[in-house]
C-alpha cells in the first residue's frame, strides 16, 4: 500500500501578509517508487521567479502512508540510514555559526533554494502493528513564556535586523519595538502574570493521529484505548510501517473557515493582552480571566 497526498504550496510571503486562501490536497492512492523517491528528496526551491518573490521557505507536504508488507528490519534500516544522514547535515548546519541569522545568509548563499526544514526533518518509521492512522489538520498556536530580559534581547535583535538597511526601514515597527522595550523596563508585572511570546500561523499543518497495537506483554502505562497506543505526529512526509494494511482516513481540503479556535479549557481561562496594543509583535501579558 502506498498512499500519498500532496498539498499545494504555501509561501512565506502568504504566511506573514495572512493572505490565507484554501489549500488543496490531491490523493494518490498506488504511489509509485519514483513518486515516493520524488516526496522524501524534494528539499529545494528550483524556481527563479519563486525564490526571488517567496524567499526560499515555499513549502510542499507529502503527507501519507507507506506499509511494506514484509523485511520490516531492512525498511527500519534503510530509514535509519536517511535519518542519520539528515542529522548529520543539520549538525553540519549549526556549526556554520551560533546566531541563527547569520548561519541562515551563510547556507543560502551556498544553496540558495534550500529549504532547511525539509532537508532536516526525519522520516518516521512505526515498529508495531498499525490499527488506524487518520490524516487531519491542526493551526499551530506555539506559546513560549519568556522573562523580561529574554523579550528585551529579542526584540533588541528585531531593531537592529529592522534599522539595517535604512531604504527598507519600516518607522513604525521600529517605534512599536521601542514602545515594548520601554514597557518592558518600566512595567513589571503584577502579581500572577506572566510574559508570553505566541504565533498563530495563518495556514494550518498537516497531522497524523496513529493508533499502533501494543505489543504482547506491554502494561498500558494510563493510556485510555485498551489495545492500542496513541500518539499525534506531524505529517509534512510519508510514514512507513510494515505488515498488515490498518484503516486509512486522507487528508482533505482545508478552508479558512474550517479553522477553529483552541478547545483547550485552561487556555480559554486566561486573559491575554498585547504588550503593546496593535503592534502585533506576539508578545502577550497574560493574565487570569476574572
Amino acid at each position: 500500500m502506498a498512499n500519498l497526498m500532496t498539498v499545494s504550496t504555501v509561501s512565506r510571503t502568504e504566511e506573514r501578509l495572512k493572505q490565507v486562501k484554501p489549500i488543496r490536497v490531491s490523493v494518490k492512492d498506488d504511489a509509485s517508487v519514483e513518486e515516493i523517491i520524488q516526496a522524501l528528496t524534494d528539499i529545494c526551491v528550483d524556481d527563479i521567479e519563486s525564490l526571488s518573490h517567496d524567499s526560499t521557505k515555499v513549502t510542499t507536504k507529502y503527507p501519507g502512508l507507506i506499509i511494506v508488507p514484509e523485511r520490516a528490519d531492512l525498511l527500519e534500516s534503510l530509514i535509519t540510514s536517511i535519518n542519520e544522514a539528515k542529522n548529520d547535515f543539520a549538525a553540519a548546519m549549526r556549526r556554520i555559526d551560533n546566531k541563527k541569522n547569520v548561519r541562515f545568509d551563510k547556507v543560502h548563499k551556498k544553496l540558495p533554494g534550500l529549504v532547511a526544514m525539509h532537508s532536516t526533518r526525519n522520516v518516521l518509521f512505526i515498529k508495531s502493528q498499525l490499527k488506524k492512522v487518520t490524516f487531519s489538520w491542526r493551526l499551530n498556536r506555539n506559546q513560549e513564556v519568556k522573562t523580561a530580559e529574554q523579550l528585551v534581547s529579542l526584540l533588541e535583535r528585531r531593531r537592529a535586523s529592522e534599522v539595517k538597511n535604512v531604504a527598507t526601514t519600516n518607522l513604525n515597527v521600529v517605534s512599536n519595538i521601542d514602545k515594548a522595550l520601554h514597557r518592558l523596563e518600566f512595567h513589571p508585572l503584577k502579581q500572577g502574570e506572566s510574559y508570553r511570546l505566541c504565533r498563530t500561523n495563518s495556514f494550518p499543518v498537516p497531522i497524523a493521529h496513529i493508533f499502533a497495537f501494543r505489543p504482547e506483554g506491554q502494561e498500558r502505562n494510563g493510556n485510555k484505548y485498551a489495545e492500542t497506543d496513541y500518539s499525534v505526529v506531524k505529517a509534512s512526509l510519508p510514514i512507513f510501517a510494515a505488515g498488515n494494511i490498518p484503516q486509512l482516513k486522507t487528508l482533505s481540503d482545508w478552508a479558512p473557515e474550517n479553522s477553529q479556535g483552541p478547545s483547550n479549557q485552561r487556555k480559554l481561562s486566561l486573559k491575554y493582552t498585547e504588550l503593546v496594543p496593535g503592534a502585533e509583535l506576539g508578545i502577550f501579558i497574560v493574565s487570569p480571566e476574572n
